[in-house]
C-alpha cells in the first residue's frame, strides 16, 4: 500500500491532489519520491532536520505552557508547500500592490488625512483602533516615514486563489524562522527530492541590507535591532536576525534618547544610533509619550523620530494598519490611491460600525467568525457554528453595546497540505506568511515564505503558541537573479573592539561571572558539609560535630540567608538537625541566597548573552537546569542523593564554565566575565575565611576546619604539595590568602583583577575610583604575615587582626564592585 492511498482531504482545495486525487504536475517529482522514500524513509529525514534545528538551538518561547517548559525546539515538516513559479509571480503583484496601498495609507492617517475627509474610511474604525498613534500625527510628511517591511498571511481559498487572511505590519515576525527552514531543508533536500529546483532566499537577505546601509548612511554599525528581550516568544528569531543582517541587538535598557537623536550605551560611552529594526510594538517603544509603564522602549525615542534623527522598521503607528475593520474598505482605497482593482482577494469582512452591516450579522452569527478590530485589545474569535443559542444572544448584545469595535467574516474552507505526522501523511490546513521590503518605490517579495500548519487535522487556527508545527514554502523554478555572496554564513555580529560592547551585554557579562562564581563556591561548601554529616558518627573524636556547627555558620554566612544557623532561637535544634535548613538552602528558588535563587539569576545572566556563546554551552546550561528543577521538585531528603545531585551539579557548573571561557576572546567580553568571577570569587573567599580562621579553636577542631577550607576551594591536593606538611593554620593563611603565585590566592586574584581592569576603555594612568579600593586591598595584602595576623591575647575569641583584615578587604571590593559598576554600567556622566 503506497504512502498516499488513505490521503483524503474534505478540503475543497487540496494543495497536492485535485477533487479526482490525481497528483498536481507541480508536486509530482515530490508525490513519487515521498512514495519511493517510504514512511521509514521519511521518519530518517524528519530526525535529520530535528538534529540541525536542535543543533542550531532554534527555539520558540511558549507562554503559560501546562508542562512548565516554556523554550520549546522548533519543528519542521519534510514535505515542503509546493507554488508554481508562473502563480508565485502572480502573488508577487498582489502583494507588492498590497504593500504599496499599505504605505500610501501610512503616510495619510499621519498627514493629510485624505481618508477621513472624504469619507473613504469611517473615523470610527480608525479612532476605535488602539493601533493608532495620535502621538505620530503629522509625521506622514517626513523623511523615512514609510512602510519600509510588509508581512501578510495567506491562504488559498475554495476558488484555488491565494486570498489575504491577515496583515502583519508593525513588528512582522517569522523571517529568521523562514531562513533557518530553508538551511535545514537543505540538508535533505537533494537526497529526498533530486530535481527539484527551488527559487532561492539569498537575494533577498542581500537586498534587506542594502536597505539597512541606505537608510544608516552606508554604515550599519548605527543600525540595531530592538528586541522586548530574551522572553519574547520569538527571541530566538532577533539574535539570528541580527547577525544575518549583521546589526547590534539591542533592548530598550542599551540606549538613551539625548538631544533628540538616540544612542547606545557601551563600556566607552555612547554611540548613535540613527536606524532601528523594531520588533517591540508600537506603544511600549516610549515610556514618555506612549505606555508610561513600558520597560521595554526608550524614553525619548518618539522625539528623536520627530526631528527625523532615526529610521524605524516599521514606523510607530504603523499598528493601525492590522485593523480587521480596513478590510471592507480596501476596494475603494485601492481606487483612491492606485486607481486599480485588488489584485489578491480577502476574506468577505463587515465592519459591525455600519447599521445595515450590523444587521446583516446579526441575523446571519450562527454563520458568521467574529473578530475584534484590535488585536492588541483582544485575540478572541468567535466562531458562530461552534456556539449555543445562549452564547449566540450573548454576542449579539456584545455587537450592539460596541458594534464598531468588531466585524464579521465569511467562515471558508482553505485548501490543506500533505503533512508528515510520524506515521502517515494527512492533509492539514496551512498558512503562508510572504515577506516583503521597500527597494526604491517598489517592493521587493521573497521567493518563498513560512507556512504554518495546524496541529491537528480539523483544525483551523494556526499557531506556534498551540503546538502548530512549520514548513518551508517551495517557488519550483530557476532563479532569475543571482546572489552575489552567501548571506546565510552566521558570524556573529559583533563589533571586535571592546569599547563598543553595549552596556546591557556588559552588565550581563559582568553579572554571569559573579553568579557563576557563587553558584559554584556555594555547591562545593554544601556538598562538603553534606558529606561530613553523613561520615561524622564514623569520627571517635568529639570534635567532629563542633567542627560541623562552624561549617554550618559558614554557609549561612556565605549565602547570606540569614538567620539561618545562626538563629539564636532555633540554634540547638538546627545544629542537631540541620538537613532541613540545608534543603531550604539548596531548594527554594524565593529565599534570596539559596543555590535555586543564584542559579536563577545565572540563568537570567546566561540568556541575556546567549548569542556569545556556542551551541554547546547553551544545552549544557539547558541540561543543567532541567535536572537541577526535577531534583527541587522532588521531596527526597536522603543526604546521599541530595550529594549525588550536587555531584552532578558541580560538574556540570565546572563544564558550563569551561565552554563560557571557551566560546570568548578577551575583546569580545571575556574580560568583563572574567572581572565579575574575580571579585565575586574573592569575596567569598573572605566570608569561608572569615568564618573558618579567625575563630579560635582547639587543636584537633582548627585541623578539620582547615581541612575543609582547603578542601572547599579545591586546594587541597595544591596545598600538600607545596608545603608536603600537616595543616597549619599559618600555612594555609599564607597559602590560601598571602602567596602571590598560587591562583586560588586572594593576593593573587586581587593582583590579576588590578591588570585585567586596565584593559578596559575607561581606565586612565592614574587610578580610577573603581581601582584604588583594590589597589588598596592589595597593598594591605602585601604588607600582611601570617605571623602579625595571627597574634592574640589569652582572652581573645577570635584573631582579631585576622579578622579586622578580612572585614576591610571585604569593605574595600564592595566599593570596588559597586564604583565599577557606576562607571561602566550607568552612564550617570554621560
Amino acid at each position: 500500500m503506497g504512502i498516499f492511498d488513505r490521503y483524503f482531504s474534505e478540503s475543497s482545495f487540496d494543495e497536492m491532489v485535485d477533487a479526482q486525487r490525481q497528483c498536481r504536475p507541480h508536486w509530482q517529482a515530490i508525490y513519487d519520491q515521498i512514495e519511493a522514500t517510504g514512511i521509514e524513509g521519511l521518519k530518517a529525514k524528519q530526525a535529520e532536520l530535528d538534529w540541525s534545528l536542535e543543533e542550531n538551538g532554534v527555539t520558540y518561547n511558549v507562554y503559560d505552557a501546562p508542562d512548565g517548559i516554556t523554550k520549546r525546539r522548533w519543528t519542521l515538516d519534510p514535505i515542503p508547500f509546493v507554488v508554481t513559479q508562473t502563480e508565485w509571480d502572480g502573488v508577487v503583484k498582489g502583494l507588492r500592490q498590497r504593500a504599496k496601498l499599505f504605505d500610501l495609507m501610512l503616510r495619510d492617517l499621519y498627514g493629510d488625512q485624505l481618508l477621513l475627509r472624504q469619507g473613504i474610511l469611517p473615523a470610527e474604525v480608525v479612532y476605535a483602533h488602539k493601533g493608532y498613534a495620535a502621538e505620530m500625527f503629522g509625521f506622514g510628511h517626513k523623511m523615512d516615514f514609510e512602510l519600509f517591511f510588509y508581512a501578510t498571511d495567506m491562504a488559498r481559498g475554495p476558488d484555488g486563489k491565494f486570498w489575504i487572511v491577515n496583515d502583519r505590519i508593525q513588528a512582522p515576525s517569522g523571517l529568521g524562522y523562514a531562513v533557518e527552514n530553508r538551511l535545514s531543508m537543505n540538508i535533505i533536500a537533494k537526497s529526498l527530492y533530486p530535481g527539484v529546483h527551488t527559487r532561492r532566499l539569498a537575494g533577498f537577505i542581500e537586498e534587506m541590507k542594502s536597505m539597512i546601509d541606505r537608510l544608516s548612511g552606508g554604515d550599519r554599525s548605527k543600525a540595531a535591532l530592538l528586541t522586548p528581550g530574551p522572553h519574547n516568544e520569538t527571541y530566538f528569531e532577533h539574535a539570528y536576525l541580527s547577525s544575518l543582517l549583521e546589526i547590534s541587538l539591542v533592548q530598550g535598557e542599551d540606549m538613551l534618547a539625548k538631544d533628540g537623536a538616540l544612542w547606545l550605551k557601551n563600556l566607552s560611552g555612547l554611540t548613535r544610533i540613527n536606524t532601528l529594526l523594531r520588533r517591540v510594538d508600537d506603544r511600549y517603544c516610549d515610556p514618555l509619550e506612549l505606555k508610561n509603564d513600558s520597560h521595554l522602549g526608550v524614553a525619548g525615542l518618539v522625539d528623536a523620530a520627530r526631528r527625523e534623527n532615526l529610521a524605524m522598521i516599521n514606523p510607530i503607528g504603523s499598528g493601525i494598519l492590522e485593523n480587521l475593520g480596513f478590510n471592507p474598505f480596501m476596494k475603494n482605497i485601492a481606487k483612491f490611491f492606485l486607481d486599480e482593482e485588488l489584485i489578491l482577494p480577502q476574506i468577505a469582512t463587515w465592519w459591525c460600525g455600519q447599521p445595515g452591516e450590523l444587521e446583516y450579522v446579526l441575523e446571519n452569527l450562527e454563520g458568521l467568525i467574529v473578530k475584534h478590530i484590535d488585536r492588541t485589545e483582544s485575540a478572541k474569535v468567535y466562531f458562530g457554528r461552534k456556539m449555543d443559542a445562549a452564547e449566540l444572544d450573548a454576542l449579539r448584545a456584545q455587537l450592539k453595546a460596541a458594534p464598531h469595535l468588531y466585524v464579521a467574516q465569511e467562515e471558508i474552507g482553505f485548501s490543506t497540505v500533505p503533512y508528515f505526522t510520524g506515521e502517515s501523511v494527512e492533509p492539514r490546513n496551512a498558512v503562508i506568511r510572504s515577506y516583503a521590503f521597500k527597494r526604491g518605490s517598489q517592493y521587493w517579495v521573497m521567493n518563498g515564505g513560512l507556512v504554518r500548519v495546524a496541529s491537528q487535522k480539523d483544525a483551523f487556527l494556526i499557531s506556534s503558541q498551540k503546538g502548530g508545527t512549520s514548513k518551508d514554502l517551495w517557488i519550483v523554478g530557476e532563479d532569475e537573479e543571482r546572489a552575489p555572496s552567501n548571506p546565510f554564513k552566521q558570524l556573529p555580529c559583533i563589533d571586535a573592539s571592546i569599547d563598543q560592547i553595549p552596556t546591557r551585554r556588559a552588565e550581563n557579562l559582568f553579572w554571569l561571572g559573579r553568579y557563576l562564581s557563587r553558584a559554584i563556591i556555594t555547591t562545593r561548601l554544601i556538598r562538603y558539609t553534606v558529606k561530613r554529616l553523613i561520615n561524622v558518627y564514623r569520627d571517635e573524636s568529639n570534635t567532629a560535630g563542633e567542627s560541623q556547627h562552624q561549617l554550618l555558620r559558614a554557609i549561612t554566612h556565605m549565602t547570606m540567608t540569614y538567620p539561618g544557623f545562626l538563629d539564636k532561637k532555633k540554634a540547638d535544634k538546627l545544629l542537631e538537625n540541620p538537613m532541613k535548613e540545608i534543603v531550604s538552602v539548596l531548594k527554594e528558588q524565593n529565599r534570596s541566597g539559596s543555590l535555586s535563587f543564584t542559579l536563577a539569576m545565572l540563568s537570567g545572566s546566561n540568556v541575556s548573552i546567549k548569542n556569545l556563546l556556542g551551541i554547546e554551552a547553551w544545552k549544557l546550561f539547558d541540561k543543567l537546569q532541567w535536572e537541577w528543577q526535577s531534583f527541587c521538585s522532588a521531596n527526597t531528603r536522603m543526604n546521599r542523593t541530595i550529594v549525588n545531585e550536587m555531584d552532578k551539579l558541580h560538574v556540570n557548573l565546572l563544564a558550563y564554565k569551561e565552554l563560557v571561557e571557551e566560546s570568548m576572546f578577551r575583546e569580545q567580553g571575556l574580560v568583563l566575565y572574567d572581572i565579575g568571577y574575580r571579585i565575586e570569587s574573592v569575596q567569598l573567599l573572605i566570608s569561608k575565611a572569615r568564618s573558618l580562621l579567625c575563630p579560635r579553636q582547639e587543636k584537633a577542631e582548627e585541623y578539620e576546619l582547615l581541612e575543609a577550607l582547603l578542601n572547599t576551594c579545591e586546594s587541597f591536593n595544591a596545598y600538600r604539595a607545596h608545603y608536603r606538611s600537616a595543616l597549619q593554620l599559618e600555612n594555609v593563611i599564607e597559602f590560601l590568602l598571602l602567596n602571590p603565585q598560587y591562583p586560588k590566592s586572594l593576593t593573587y586574584q586581587t593582583q590579576k583583577l588590578l591588570s585585567d581592569l586596565k584593559d578596559l576603555p575607561k581606565s586612565r594612568t592614574h587610578l580610577t575610583e573603581y581601582e584604588a579600593p583594590i589597589f588598596q586591598a592589595y597593598s594591605r595584602l602585601k604588607l600582611a604575615t601570617a605571623q602579625a595576623l595571627l597574634t592574640y591575647e589569652e582572652s581573645d575569641g577570635i584573631y582579631k587582626e585576622l579578622d579586622a583584615l578580612l572585614s576591610e578587604l571585604s569593605e574595600l571590593f564592595m566599593k570596588a564592585s559597586d564604583e565599577f559598576s557606576k562607571t561602566y554600567f550607568s552612564h550617570y556622566d554621560e
